[in-house]
Parts: C-alpha cells; structure tokens; sequence
C-alpha cells in the first residue's frame, strides 16, 4: 500500500468512524480529555484540512480552531464526506508528495508531511470508536503501512514536541490495532 492509498484507508475509517456516531453521543467525554466526541471528531477533521491546505497552498482552517478543537457545529458526519474527499484529492494532487513545504517542524518533502495526517486519521477514528466503546480494528491488509507511518511518526523526537504522547503498555492480549494505539500514544482500556 503507497502512501496516498494508506492516507485513503485512514480518511476512510475516520469518515466511517465519524458517519457513525450519532447525537446522544456527542458529549461524551473521550480518551483526549477534556475533549468531547464533538469536539475531537471536529478536530480530527480540521487537521485533514490544516494539513491537506498546506499542501494545496490555501488556508482552509485555522490552526488556533483546529488545535482547540473548536466544535463543528453542523452534522458531523455530511463534514467528514466533505474533508475526506478534499483532503485526498489535495493529496492526489501531482507532485503533492514530492514537494517541500513549510511545515511547523521546518521545510520538509510531503511524502513526510503526509505521514501526519495519516496517523492523525486512523488515531482519532479509534479514539472516537474506542470513546463510544465501539474499538475499531484495522484492516490487516493495512496494518503494515499503517505500522511503517507510526514508526516514522511516533519517535522520541515527534514526542518531546508534545504532538505525539508517549508509548503506553498495552494489555498482554492485546490485538495488532491495540498495540499499535499504544504505540502511538493511547491508553487501551477495556
């Protein structure tokens, strides 16, 4: 699986994870305290068009809304279709992957810059799955590109930014998609 069809995989689970999600649920505290399943799924969304505006040279969301996950107020699941065509079409972009942007963490080439966006996409779809106790696991077909983006994402160096949190121990029986959350930073509870 290239980079852009591993972006289309977790674009994908985070729309699903999102389109799933129904009213009752949406002040439900998640695993991102303080954040509400609201709030987190609009972050989640918001970083897709942070991330894909950067590579499209338009300023579609601010990052000051998208870090303090400023709630969408609109139904979410109708803006996850929306980000998650935009974000892959800005990505599928020719050349997208090969260019240098200026990024927060400096001048970097977008087969890099992608791996952020992705990581965030398949995280936040199963921290907003997990919040509503429905964990979602990742196709197996995935989890090896998957798995190659967190361990390019999730270093020592990523994690003293204070962007990615430190590794958490997961349960002896845990499965490939719950050891790999907590790789990535997540607390696997049961």
């Amino acid at each position: 699986m290239d980079q852009l069809a591993t972006l289309g995989y977790a674009l994908e689970e985070l729309r699903r994870t999102v389109a799933s999600l129904d009213e009752s649920q949406m002040e439900t505290v998640t695993n991102c305290e303080p954040w509400t399943v609201r709030r987190l799924a609009s972050h989640a969304l918001n970083n897709q068009l942070l991330w894909g505006g950067l590579v499209a040279g338009e300023h579609l969301v601010s990052l000051e809304d998208t870090m303090g996950a400023v709630p969408h107020d609109g139904d979410l699941a109708a803006f996850a279709d929306d980000v998650a065509g935009r974000a892959l079409s800005m990505w599928g972009t020719e050349g997208a992957l090969e260019a240098t942007y200026n990024t927060p963490f400096g001048m970097l080439p977008g087969s890099v810059v992608v791996r952020f966006p992705t990581i965030d996409a398949v995280a936040h779809a199963w921290d907003l799955s997990s919040s509503v106790g429905r964990p979602i696991e990742f196709d197996p077909a995935a989890m090896p590109a998957i798995s190659t983006i967190v361990d390019g994402v999730c270093t020592d160096d990523v994690r003293a930014m204070g962007i990615i949190k430190a590794a958490t121990r997961p349960p002896a029986d845990a499965t490939d998609t719950e050891r790999l959350m907590a790789t990535a930073g997540r607390t696997i509870l049961r």
